[in-house]
């Protein structure tokens, strides 16, 4: 048997995300699809390459050596597919995108099937993650192309403001306590706000306006969700209390009336969504495109540049 650079892929992939089921995830393979690939290679080898403690494996000091190469050898297969497809034209190979939660549950989807109904030979691999846990991989060199809720400037970024939006306060159609189309935020102390956890974009702007008021966030009845914005939608939704969303991402709800939406009388709340990738002196071919592909799709007009580094 040959190695070939597929199976060396998918080894580097386990490796990375120290699980089988995460790299079947990202790969858009099944579990035993991978399981199968690195079998192969340790009985190539003859040699385990992981080792297994709990639900995380490990790389075994063969697999520590085989990742070094096998790293190398991915790089250059995708250098060596980004050369072929600025001579054809094609664009072909692996595509990793990070995104904040809200960005991956309500513009990934439909950008990644126009995208890819463009360019099929192109493979995508999703992350999704909170606005810290995207720019540390995009800095590491583990996804390609960020979009999140936070303004980061960094030397090694080129940056993007991508898209603008109004925050509103949203409950259920019954919740008892709010009946005006406008609320303050004295008035919304007597509730309980169903927020994400900390760091997370619209968390950080809530802080900001209680701040700029003279409150603390503990002046309100918070219940933080860590990690899900469908569950807080949910929770709303149930009258457990009152959250924050953009209208695209409550749409259907309100057209059902599921949910009804209120604006804060001290003013809108504005979240901003960009686009990030890595500085470097040749920017692969399938980025560049995806990146003008984003702008054209949400606006292009919106998209210009706010930092590319010191």
């Amino acid at each position: 048997m040959d190695i070939d650079l597929f199976g060396l892929k998918i080894f580097v992939m386990v490796a990375e995300k120290k699980s089988f089921s995460e790299a079947a995830r990202a790969l858009y393979l099944t579990q035993p699809a991978i399981t199968h690939q690195i079998k192969k290679l340790e009985n190539y080898f003859a040699t385990p390459l992981f080792k297994r403690q709990s639900n995380t494996v490990f790389l075994t000091p063969a697999g520590e050596i085989l990742y070094a190469y096998a790293k190398r050898f991915s790089q250059l297969g995708d250098e060596l597919m980004e050369e072929i497809g600025r001579y054809t034209g094609v664009l072909t190979g692996d595509l990793i995108i990070g995104a904040c939660t809200m960005v991956g549950e309500h513009l990934i989807p439909s950008l990644v099937k126009d995208f890819h109904e463009a360019h099929p030979e192109v493979h995508f691999s999703i992350e999704i993650g909170n606005c810290p846990a995207i720019v540390d991989k995009l800095l590491k060199g583990t996804i390609d192309v960020g979009l999140i809720g936070d303004k980061v400037v960094h030397r090694n970024l080129v940056t993007e403001r991508l898209l603008e939006h109004t925050l509103f306060l949203v409950s259920s159609p019954d919740y008892v306590g709010i009946e005006r189309e406008t609320v303050s935020l004295k008035e919304l102390t007597g509730t309980k706000l169903l927020l994400r956890e900390e760091g997370v974009g619209t968390r950080v702007l809530f802080e900001d306006l209680v701040s700029q008021r003279g409150m603390k966030l503990r002046d309100f009845q918070i219940i933080t969700v860590s990690g899900s914005n469908e569950v807080i939608k949910m929770m709303t939704q149930s009258g457990l209390g009152v959250s924050l969303f953009p209208r695209k991402a409550i749409e259907h709800e309100l057209e059902k009336g599921d949910l009804k939406a209120f604006s804060l009388q001290e003013g809108e709340l504005r979240h901003t969504f960009y686009l990030l990738y890595r500085k470097q002196k040749v920017i692969p071919l399938k980025t560049q495109h995806f990146v003008a592909f984003v702008k054209g799709q949400v606006g292009e007009e919106t998209g210009r540049t706010l930092s590319r580094g010191a």
